[in-house]
Order: C-alpha cells, then structure tokens, then sequence
C-alpha cells in the first residue's frame, strides 16, 4: 500500500512540475479541478484496495507459487526428456552398432556360403567330367568290341572263303573233324 501511495505522491509532483512549465508558455491549468480528479482516484484505488486488496495479494501470491510450481515442473520434465534423449541416443548407437554388425555377419555368411557353393559347382564340374570320361570310354569299348567282332567276322569270311578255294571239300571235312576231336580231347 505504500508504494501505491509514494507511486502516486511521484505523480502528483510530476504533473505539478510540468503544469508550471506549461504555466510559462502561458498554458494555464486548472489544478484544483486536477488535484479534486487525482484525490478521486486515490480514494477509487483505496476503497478497491481495501474491498479486495487480500484477494489481490492472494491472486498474485498464488499466481506466483502456481508460476513457480509450474517453471519447476518444466524443469523437471525439461530433464526428463534430456534423460529419455540420451537413453534413445544410446539405443540409437547401439542399434547401429547392431547393424553393423549383423551386416559384417551377414557378409561373412555370404562369403561362406559363396565359397560353399564354389565347392560345391567344382565337385559337380569334377563328377560331371569323370561321368564323361566314363562314357567316353565305354562308348569307345563298344566300339572296338563292335569293330572286333566285325573285323573278326570279316577274317573269319575271308579265310572261309580262302581255305574253300585252297582246300576241296574233303580236305575240307578233314580239318573240321582234326579240329573237333582236340577239342574233345582236351
């Protein structure tokens, strides 16, 4: 209350400097209807201040401890998201250590899976190739077997053909009984 009073006794003395300057320009002012307006709101600001003014005080107190309740709970949650961004900045580096490393695993299981299909297509390549050689080579014996026994069937009609004309037919019977009989024999 008393700082509202000197407030307003500042005023008063200030309008009151001002006037006598206006005065000097010849501007005259009416001071009592002035000061009669002044006294008006004096008693207007008292009679509020004495009608409310411990709700006012309360209203500002209270305002005051609502303000700073509220400015405390602001830090606190201020520090809770620092807290709650540090932790996700953690986990953040975190997963993408974990990604690197499951992509440093995941290469090394390529390259392992690479080498093991390498392996595999050079075991198939080798069994491929020796499949082929064997084939090559049984194709290849039948073929001499079927040369053999056409080669062998084309001596056996060329000296057919060559003792018939050397020998007569009863030299002839001779030989295939001399033949039969060792034979027999052994």
């Amino acid at each position: 209350m008393r700082k509202l009073v000197i407030s307003l006794a500042a005023l008063m003395v200030l309008l009151s400097v001002s006037g006598q300057a206006l005065a000097a320009e010849e501007h005259v002012l009416a001071w009592d209807n002035f000061a009669l307006r002044v006294l008006n709101v004096i008693i207007f600001i008292g009679i509020i201040w004495y009608a409310a003014g411990a709700l006012i005080r309360k209203f500002f107190v209270g305002h005051k401890e609502t303000v700073a309740s509220e400015l405390a709970e602001l830090e606190r949650l201020k520090n809770e998201a620092a807290e709650h961004l540090a932790d996700v900045e953690r986990r953040v580096a975190g997963v993408e250590q974990e990604c690197e490393k499951l992509l440093s695993e995941g290469r090394a299981q390529a390259e392992s899976l690479k080498a093991a299909i390498l392996a595999d297509a050079e075991k198939q390549a080798a069994r491929i190739l020796e499949q082929a050689r064997r084939s090559a080579e049984q194709e290849g014996r039948s073929e001499l077997d079927r040369i053999r026994a056409g080669l062998a069937d084309e001596i056996i009609k060329a000296m057919e053909e060559g003792l018939t004309k050397r020998l007569g037919e009863a030299e002839h019977q001779k030989l295939i009984d001399k033949s039969l009989t060792k034979v027999v024999l052994q």
